[in-house]
């Protein structure tokens, strides 16, 4: 249970300039809701292969401290032909509690609509697109499943310049047609951030992979039980709008080493709605 206003005692005091403190009020600007394009983009250490994931997504107010959850999310893949393809569409909902005067709880999860089928598509159409995010969020672009995948997410501020944010996402990959095996990926990750309005930081991510050494659909990530991986970002938040920008390296056997075998980019921008 969140605590009262009450308890919180009053809000901080607002930015010199006329801006908002980052903390001001119940959400912090990076919870906010939003509207905003997401892109990851890697490429092979050999140059005959490379991705790249675009994501729709919106994060609508919908009661106090509520929002919905959309995510629509596109692929290309280029090898010896490119390939695009729909990943699968994910809808569902967070609540932001603030539990302390600089410390926040995310809760929620979502649910995908199996937009992207085996059938219809060939591996190297959607493998290079996931690779592009070392794996985070594989579940978009992983054919012939329902995906439930739940969200748990903590901010802290401590002091006047620093951030630390942690995720964890267990994710249940439900089999359609002509996939039998249920999977289950748990994601999670740790970023430290110096700045507010603008500032930079690095991430940490990890995909535990425990069930995928047995997979019936074809994909790289087979027996790869897990994947790690390192993001130096930049990042401006401001009252309406948002941008930021990350070189991913992946520390995995297959993926990496970073900047030799696979490297990527990360870009997210938007703008708030609430």
């Amino acid at each position: 249970m969140s605590l009262s206003d009450a308890e919180l005692g009053p809000p901080p005091a607002r930015a010199s300039g006329g801006g908002r403190a980052i903390d001001e009020g119940i959400v912090p600007l990076s919870r906010r809701g939003a509207i905003g394009l997401e892109t990851s983009s890697f490429t092979g250490g050999d140059g005959e292969v490379s991705g790249l994931s675009v994501a729709l997504f919106a994060r609508m107010p919908f009661a106090p401290h509520t929002f919905l959850d959309v995510r629509l999310p596109f692929g290309l893949a280029m090898a010896e032909r490119t390939d695009a393809v729909l990943g699968n569409v994910t809808l569902g909902a967070h609540h932001v509690a603030r539990v302390g005067r600089t410390f926040w709880l995310t809760v929620g999860g979502d649910v995908g609509l199996a937009t992207l089928s085996g059938k219809t598509h060939d591996h190297a159409s959607y493998e290079p697109v996931s690779a592009s995010r070392a794996y985070w969020d594989l579940h978009e672009y992983f054919p012939s499943i329902l995906p439930i995948h739940a969200r748990l997410g903590a901010e802290a501020h401590v002091g006047s310049l620093m951030i630390g944010r942690f995720q964890l996402e267990p994710v249940l990959y439900i089999p359609l047609g002509r996939n039998k095996e249920y999977e289950v990926a748990i994601q999670h990750a740790v970023e430290l951030q110096i700045g507010h309005g603008i500032g930079g930081g690095v991430r940490v991510q990890g995909m535990a992979l425990p069930t995928f050494d047995n997979v019936s659909i074809r994909h790289a990530v087979a027996r790869n039980l897990y994947v790690l991986a390192i993001e130096p970002f930049l990042a401006i938040e401001r009252n309406l709008a948002f941008l930021r920008t990350g070189l991913l390296l992946p520390f995995d056997e297959e993926l990496g080493p970073p900047l030799d075998h696979t490297w990527g980019f990360h870009f997210t921008a938007g703008v708030h709605v609430d």
